[in-house]
């Protein structure tokens, strides 16, 4: 059999291959990367196709494999993000020990529920969510309300202990000095 032919079948009925990957992906966008994949995959394997009454249901099994490595790919993706996420970006505990200690006593000049807010999730690492749901908030609201509380505190220090808090603000030692 030509293999042009069945390529040829194929793009005749892409529109319906990628409504079938848009029903089982959600998105489009990933619908269009597996459909670009299976047609690539289509091309190179397209001459083993011996039955073309077969040819619909062959690329439909080659979509549900790419499909399947796709899905496969993006957990594995999501599981290395997530353990970057967890190593790196959760707060390192013998740094916070270090830090300036006049930022505890500057979290009292913030509301309640700001300072409760920054400890959670600046001091305890807590994800944003869960300190919003712990607080009664809502984690939009949460968010808007950490960005503004750092910027206080962020100021507060700057006032409080002056050129140490625009560097790195740890092993401060202004409070003594102002005592």
């Amino acid at each position: 059999m030509n293999s042009a032919r069945p390529l040829e079948a194929i793009f005749a009925q892409r529109a319906q291959f990628r409504a079938f990957l848009v029903s089982r992906l959600g998105n489009e966008a990933d619908a269009d990367d597996v459909l670009q994949n299976g047609l690539v995959k289509a091309m190179r394997s397209a001459g083993d196709v011996s039955d073309e009454q077969k040819l619909t249901a062959w690329f439909y099994r080659l979509l549900q494999n790419a499909l399947v490595d796709h899905v496969r790919s993006r957990s594995a993706s999501a599981r290395r993000d997530n353990a970057w996420a967890a190593e790196v970006l959760q707060p390192d505990q013998a740094a916070i020990k270090t830090v300036c200690s006049c930022f505890e006593g500057l979290l009292v000049e913030l509301k309640p529920r700001d300072a409760a807010l920054v400890r959670r999730v600046e001091l305890h690492g807590e994800p944003v969510a869960d300190a919003a749901q712990a607080l009664g908030m809502s984690a939009g609201n949460a968010s808007v309300t950490l960005h503004r509380a750092r910027a206080a505190l962020r100021r507060r220090l700057e006032e409080f202990c002056g050129d140490c808090a625009k560097g790195a603000c740890l092993d401060c030692d202004c409070a003594d000095a102002q005592s």
